[in-house]
């Protein structure tokens, strides 16, 4: 099964808002896009509340089953007085394998045969917690969408009675994605791991992920069967000194020592190789060392007061052992620490005995690390992401932002009117006026194209920058960037060689590149637009600046006709700009300018059809001929 579609209501600041996961561009990675407090969180809050796996479902304060608690969903301007539901909802696609595995259980089971003709290949679960003035009542788990059933000896379909809904809903359940949501903070990695109940959440979390490791080796080795088993068997439930005495040459160390070996080569093979392959970097030489210490026994009385027991704990550490010296995990720099955690997350999770498909979800991944590591980590989400398994997370840097995935990219904000760009009026806005929506990035662009601060980091990925060393080549000077994208375009289209093309700031912005032109002898071509600006600025700068005619020329000189750089696309190519930008009516130079920069930015550069061609053919034919003529 995978995910397909959440819709959230009343949670937090989220009114109502429908989270459409339907991968289009074949990798199930999702990124959510918005401003610093828009309810990027809130809403991977509200995903992971439908089926939080355990440990990550204790981290955010809930306990095995909850994610989020009930009573912290409300909306917070009606913290004491809301009456009404707070609910999310999961669509999910349903394979025929699934299907199979459902009714052969519901059969052996619970004796109930199901019409499959009649199970949906879509199915639909609501969550939904009741809350009176503030106060939570009760909370509702229902599969909405329901087949035929009839137990032995009947022969008619029938609607299944209030119990087979239940085991029917349960049933159906158990195949679903668990959905693993990783704040912030957990990537902060402990000093020590205990693997006993001693500890906090974070203790939890950490030894599920340590067994995860035990799993991956696939030895069949248990944190409780060969670890702890060992440490509190019957001769060493003694006092902590008798134990220590005892210890020290008992043969159970050496069982434990060969069970964190090979967690310790599993580890390093792992989080190693992935490190190699990602950033290219050799890590011959290093390893991850997993050692384990016991610990004096302790634990809680009635009043919360910790009494020693003859139960003693066990803690792991990991470090880095580097040929001869030994680093702690937690004492490397951030943003190693937060690579290590994250493959421990997921590239140990997925291999998890009896693990269901997973749901990732990350709040600001790699924030700590480099511009350049954030661009590689994000090539090894679809790897992560593969089979049923797939990824969200929220961002604002456009580091983090692919091109390949705008399909599946949602802009966050958090008033349905986008709210004033202006940091003192966000701070200050009332939670009643709070309204969270997911909008995907190109119906948020075509409805809100004025609001670019919250899509700037995919604006900013977006920019195709010529190479600082076309300056020094024989190059094209361009009014704009609408200009280089289209003419950029055009030559990965026609395959034709090369041109160094540098857009300007506009047709007046031209003096300080005429002035380098001249001063310095460079071989530039200046390329303006053939309207009434265009041919008064080529005037001028050939007037004021001394620029030989054959150095400047204008669009309609080169295609006849043409006045700007938009002209080149005929009816068909626009037709294809609004089909692929998701509009109606004729296209603006904004849109088109962005139509250029995401196919760039995504390398898919595919035909526009023969007119489109034959224009940009003939103006890059007449711009080389003109750049490469003799003075």
């Amino acid at each position: 099964m995978k995910y397909t579609k959440f819709r959230i209501k009343n949670f937090k600041g989220i009114k109502d808002t429908t989270i459409d996961l339907q991968s289009i561009a074949g990798a199930s990675v999702f990124a959510f896009v918005g401003l610093n407090e828009s309810g990027k969180t809130t809403i991977l809050e509200a995903i992971h509340s439908f089926a939080p796996d355990t440990a990550t479902s204790e981290l955010v304060g809930g306990d095995e089953e909850s994610g989020v608690p009930y009573n912290e969903r409300v909306p917070r301007h009606q913290l004491s007085s809301f009456t009404g539901d707070v609910s999310v909802s999961a669509t999910l696609d349903v394979d025929k394998t699934d299907i199979s595995r459902i009714l052969k259980a519901l059969l052996d089971g619970r004796g109930l045969t199901v019409d499959e003709p009649t199970f949906p290949t879509e199915v639909i679960f609501e969550r939904k917690q009741h809350f009176e003035n503030g106060d939570y009542q009760e909370n509702y788990f229902t599969l909405l969408t329901q087949p035929k059933v009839r137990t032995k000896g009947q022969r008619k379909w029938r609607e299944p009675t209030q119990e087979e809904a239940e085991y029917i809903r349960d049933e159906v359940y158990w195949h679903t994605p668990d959905i693993a949501y990783f704040p912030t903070f957990v990537f902060d990695f402990p000093e020590k791991i205990y693997l006993t109940e001693r500890g906090n959440e974070l203790d939890r979390f950490y030894r599920g992920s340590f067994q995860d490791i035990l799993d991956y080796d696939g030895k069949g080795y248990t944190i409780d069967k060969d670890i702890v088993r060992r440490v509190r068997s019957e001769t060493m439930t003694v006092s902590w000194l008798r134990f220590l005495a005892l210890w020290s040459n008992h043969d159970e160390r050496k069982k434990i020592d060969h069970v964190m070996d090979r967690a310790s080569a599993t580890v390093t093979k792992v989080v190693f190789g992935r490190w190699n392959k990602i950033f290219g970097e050799d890590a011959k030489g290093k390893e991850i060392v997993i050692t384990f210490d016991p610990m004096k026994g302790e634990k809680k009385d009635q009043n919360g007061n910790l009494i020693e027991t003859n139960q003693h704990d066990v803690c792991i550490k990991f470090t880095i052992k580097d040929g001869t010296r030994r680093f702690a995990v937690n004492d490397r720099s951030l943003g190693f620490r937060w690579f290590f955690a994250f493959m421990l997350f997921t590239q140990f999770r997925v291999a998890r005995a009896g693990s269901r498909p997973l749901l990732f979800l990350f709040d600001e991944p790699a924030s700590n690390l480099h511009s350049a590591a954030q661009q590689k980590l994000i090539e090894c989400f679809p790897e992560i992401a593969k089979g049923q398994n797939a990824l969200a997370y929220t961002t604002h840097s456009h580091y983090m932002i692919e091109p390949k995935w705008l399909e599946q990219t949602f802009i966050v904000t958090n008033r349905a009117d986008t709210p004033t760009e202006s940091i003192l009026d966000a701070v200050s806005l009332d939670d009643e006026s709070l309204d969270i929506k997911a909008t995907l990035y190109r119906a948020f662009v075509n409805d809100h194209p004025s609001q670019t601060s919250y899509f700037q980091p995919i604006l900013d990925r977006l920019q195709v920058v010529p190479s600082r060393f076309d300056i020094w080549a024989a190059s094209v000077v361009l009014e704009g960037r609408s200009d280089y994208y289209i003419l950029r375009y055009a030559l990965k289209l026609l395959r034709t060689k090369d041109l160094a093309l540098l857009p300007g700031m506009g047709a007046t912005t031209f003096g300080a590149l005429a002035a380098m032109h001249v001063g310095w002898n460079l071989n530039f071509l200046f390329i303006l637009d053939s309207d009434v600006q265009g041919l008064e600025q080529k005037k001028r700068y050939v007037a004021e600046y001394g620029i030989p005619q054959n150095r400047i020329m204008s669009l309609g000189e080169a295609v006849s006709g043409l006045k700007q750089i938009e002209d080149l696309l005929d009816d068909e190519a626009r037709a294809t700009v609004r089909q692929e930008l998701g509009i109606s009516a004729e296209p603006t130079k904004a849109q088109i300018k962005r139509f250029f920069q995401e196919r760039l930015a995504s390398e898919q550069v595919k035909s526009l059809g023969l007119g489109f061609a034959a224009s940009a053919k003939e103006l890059l034919e007449a711009m080389s001929d003109r750049l490469n003529a003799k003075a």
